[in-house]
């Protein structure tokens, strides 16, 4: 493709007034019309090809993302350069949203035909694409091991203190319900935390923690052939970790935060766990599994655990592609929020609003949580044929510290779209990553109250 050029103006600015009789022709046909939002140019121009004439500059960061990803998908088969000549805070944002628009993984095709976009000040959108390409990537090649190998490529040389724990120490550290997940792959089973201790020393860390099932068959619990390979993007969780992990670092953000994911993969096999064994997780709590297809929540477990007895956080956020029941109840639209806190639901909502990334709460209690309770266990992995979602949240919840702001955010939903919008193609989203990145940022005073009616 020869070179084109594309440039997007403000209607009565100097610099559209610049660019010709025609384009202040087009302003003054753009001011009288009160829906439409821009117009194109059609002109000849010795210096651009394509000229759009908007109507007004974003009033918000969102606003502007959305601004720059549509001009893209617009121009992208057309042009090779895309200009905003417009005066704006936002023009980061702009970037941004091309930036995510732009985003294609096609590295196994052996012909590509995505030309790369690439521009300078365009806010997270390369740790939002990490996250997406680590979604992306099939199960044969982001197996724990790789996984792990890529979070310390990538996170290290951002500043961020990576530790690796492989299956022989985890095993001598006791997390035995995130063991137990993996022991029917021959892929090893890994736990990897990133520490970024950038605040006050005196201050505790925010933690997050990710669900990172490199490919999930169901193990015994044998799941539907059809549409199992979507189950590449179960860890679409600790992708989101990782990469607001990633941005955290990038952005030198002044706050203490600790991301830990549990990477396995769920296999059938003759070693593999069976319904019905009763298995001593990290806390010292039974667990009878009777659904190994329910086997995110004990990865979350251990890890929870782990976290909250090394670094004793002041807030955890929990994130992970866990059950189908979120998906019947809020389909591709918002993510279910389960928490113990009214104070971390507003923050996560709010935060999550700035980015466009929307969150739900939903019910907890004692009534759902009796619904877990073992014949022979401390506590089963499954509640029954009802309230799935609920009552994989109430698993979690036996595994966190009741004097601890906690939120568990199911994005079963959201990891992946079948249909593209203004900054996210079709396929791995990169969930979470911009809502989590916009709290530990913005939050001044990471306090958060826990419901009265939470401790139990």
């Amino acid at each position: 493709m020869a070179l084109t050029k594309a440039i997007i103006v403000l209607t009565g600015s100097k610099q559209a007034k610049k660019l010709g009789d025609s384009v202040n022709k087009a302003s003054k046909s753009l001011a009288l019309k009160d829906k439409l939002k821009s117009i194109d140019v059609k002109f000849a121009h010795k210096e651009y090809d394509y000229i759009t004439v908007i109507k007004s500059v974003p009033k918000d960061a969102n606003k502007a993302r959305k601004l720059g990803g549509t001009m893209y998908s617009k121009f992208k088969n057309i042009a090779n350069e895309i200009h905003f000549d417009i005066t704006t805070k936002h023009i980061n944002s702009i970037n941004e949203g091309m930036a995510l628009a732009s985003y294609n993984f096609d590295k196994y095709k052996t012909d590509p035909k995505s030309v790369e976009f690439s521009t300078e000040d365009a806010g997270i959108s390369k740790s939002v694409n990490f996250a997406r390409d680590l979604v992306s990537e099939p199960g044969n090649v982001l197996y724990p091991a790789e996984y792990a190998k890529r979070i310390n490529e990538q996170l290290t040389s951002l500043g961020v203190t990576v530790k690796i724990y492989h299956e022989a120490q985890l095993k001598e550290m006791g997390l035995n319900l995130l063991l137990s997940v993996g022991q029917g792959s021959a892929r090893d089973s890994y736990v990897v935390v990133m520490e970024h201790m950038n605040g006050d020393k005196e201050d505790a860390p925010f933690a997050l923690v990710g669900k990172g099932v490199t490919f999930d068959t169901g193990g015994i619990s044998l799941k539907p052939g059809r549409n199992m390979g979507d189950m590449k993007y179960d860890m679409g969780g600790s992708a989101a970790v990782v990469g607001a992990m990633h941005a955290i670092a990038s952005e030198n953000v002044k706050k203490n935060v600790v991301g830990i994911v549990g990477l396995v993969e769920n296999m059938p096999d003759g070693t593999a766990i069976k319904p019905g064994d009763v298995v001593t997780s990290l806390s010292g709590q039974t667990v009878e599994n009777l659904n190994t297809d329910a086997e995110g929540r004990l990865v979350l477990a251990d890890i929870l655990t782990y976290v909250q007895n090394e670094y004793k956080p002041c807030a955890i956020i929990n994130l992970a592609t866990l059950t189908g029941a979120i998906v019947a109840t809020l389909g591709h639209e918002m993510a279910g929020l389960f928490t113990n806190s009214n104070d971390l639901e507003n923050a996560i909502k709010l935060h999550g609003k700035k980015v466009d990334e929307g969150f739900f709460r939903m019910p907890m209690g004692k009534v759902w949580n009796k619904m877990i309770d073992s014949d022979i266990a401390d506590m089963q992995n499954i509640g029954g044929p009802h309230g799935g979602s609920t009552t994989a949240a109430e698993f979690l919840y036996r595994f966190v510290d009741k004097k601890t702001a906690w939120a568990h955010l199911d994005i079963a939903g959201m990891a992946w779209a079948k249909k593209g919008s203004a900054t996210i193609p079709m396929g791995a989203v990169g969930f979470g990553v911009q809502t989590l990145y916009t709290i530990i940022k913005d939050e001044k005073i990471f306090w958060y109250n826990i419901d009265e009616d939470m401790r139990y």
